[in-house]
């Protein structure tokens, strides 16, 4: 075990106010059956009254710069024009000069009026949901677009000057087959972007496929159709940097690394998280009682052996690892010196490699990193 002062290192350090902003917009025109998301169904007395709720947050964190903005949800592009344009607004002078402003948006809602909303208050990128090009599986998700809008909306994205885009993509659906993912791989590929997000299809409580009765894929399936995913997203010029996420020309999700670095942030609206000092916090799902307050749900003071968790948990979600140097910086003490038995066990597994003063995990450890944290937490 490490020295009582390491341990305490937290209450003696000073810690840099976070450098990233994450905000919240619950609202979506229908719902899906695959989220578990803090969401509703958009209803402009809703809006009123959440808006003015969600500035005042931002407002008691006193934001002065960050480096990035992500604008999530829900569907931020749902808001009705004016509403868009008010929350776009509010945060364009939170972000410092040459930021990263990103904005989920569903393909049918991505209007014009809204990209060219975005390009006024500096969104400089785009978050689209796709799920899939298979009419079959977009119905049975309760999707309500089809592969056409699809491209539309992102080549709209790019004549509108926004050309930083991602694309997400959800596999072992119920029904689907290696052929179907194939075709949707292919599908993702005609788009030209540089950045795609690959979710295997994980049922939590608060979905609507957990509550007609609808099961997850087979291990052996999600495994196969992973596979498949990088063999063919590697081939065609992308790097995975995250378990689930690929970027060609080095267009990394800034905000994204900022989780995977465990790096703080501030979260605002309703059902968020972020991290602030020592504590980590998570806001109330409850729409009236954000809005009256108190807005902060729980809150965690992080220790030596959670931040130990953490650290782990985000930093082994990287293709790169984490830094040897960077360890021992951070808390103290070096990694060897608590961790080499354990270190050695993964690495005979096959599931962990120290390279070039990194501690990374191999392909076939990213797919079992649960095993690797059961180990290291």
């Amino acid at each position: 075990m490490c020295p009582k002062a390491k341990i305490n290192r937290l209450e003696n350090k000073a810690v840099a106010l976070p450098r990233a902003l994450y905000v919240h917009i619950p609202f979506c025109q229908h719902l899906c059956g695959y989220c578990d998301f803090c969401k509703l169904l958009i209803n402009p007395k809703f809006v009123e009254s959440y808006l003015p709720a969600l500035f005042a947050e931002l407002d008691a964190y006193a934001i002065g710069s960050v480096d990035t903005i992500y604008l999530g949800g829900g569907t931020p592009t749902a808001l009705a024009d004016p509403d868009f344009e008010a929350v776009l607004a509010k945060l364009s002078p939170y972000l410092a000069p040459a930021g990263e402003f990103t904005v989920e948006a569903n393909p049918e809602s991505l209007s014009d009026s809204k990209l060219a909303l975005m390009k006024k208050y500096g969104v400089n990128r785009l978050s689209l949901g796709m799920e899939s090009a298979d009419p079959k599986l977009l119905q049975l998700m309760g999707r309500h677009h089809d592969f056409p809008q699809v491209h539309n909306a992102i080549a709209r994205a790019k004549a509108a000057g926004i050309t930083n885009l991602n694309v997400d993509l959800i596999y072992a659906l119920p029904g689907e087959t290696m052929a179907t993912l194939q075709s949707d791989l292919q599908a993702l590929l005609s788009l030209d972007i540089d950045h795609i997000s690959t979710y295997s299809l994980i049922l939590e409580d608060d979905s609507l496929f957990k509550a007609e009765g609808i099961s997850e894929a087979s291990e052996e399936v999600q495994a196969d159709s992973y596979e498949l995913i990088l063999k063919t997203l590697r081939a065609a010029g992308y790097t995975r940097y995250e378990v689930s996420n690929f970027a060609r020309n080095g267009a990394y999700s800034r905000h994204n690394l900022v989780y995977w670095h465990d790096e703080r942030y501030y979260g605002c609206g309703l059902g968020a998280s972020g991290y602030i000092g020592s504590q980590r916090y998570t806001n109330t799902r409850s729409l009236p009682r954000y809005i009256k307050g108190p807005r902060i749900a729980s809150s965690e003071e992080v220790t030596l052996e959670s931040d130990l968790s953490y650290y782990f948990l985000t930093h082994l979600r990287l293709e790169e690892g984490f830094a040897l140097a960077d360890f021992s910086a951070h808390f103290g003490f070096s990694f060897a010196s608590r961790y080499e038995k354990t270190y050695d066990k993964l690495a005979e597994e096959g599931l962990i490699v120290s390279k070039e003063g990194r501690i990374k995990p191999t392909d076939h450890g990213i797919m079992v990193l649960d095993e690797i944290l059961r180990e290291l937490c």
